[in-house]
């Protein structure tokens, strides 16, 4: 069990630089748009991104209603960032 723990512990740790990885991009996205004029919300490209997260979901037999609510909210901090930024 303790190997076990240990290697999702590790795994964990991969998610979150990848999650900062996300971020970073964000960070870009709020750039582009605010030269561009373009709001930090747009609803067409939620839908979008959250969709792919469900159909993902499913796809590796993961429940797309969790991973959709799941990617709704990381979406909802990314537009909250880009706003932080100026967006």
């Amino acid at each position: 069990m303790a190997q076990l723990r240990a290697e999702i512990d590790a795994l964990d740790t991969e998610l979150f630089a990848r999650f900062a990885e996300r971020m970073r991009y964000i960070h870009r996205a709020a750039e582009l748009k605010r030269a561009a004029g373009i709001p930090a919300n747009v609803p067409e490209r939620v839908d979008e991104v959250v969709g792919n997260a469900r159909a993902r979901a499913e796809a590796h037999g993961l429940d797309p209603a969790l991973y959709g609510e799941f990617w709704r909210m990381l979406v909802d901090a990314a537009i909250a960032e880009e706003e932080r930024l100026g967006v």
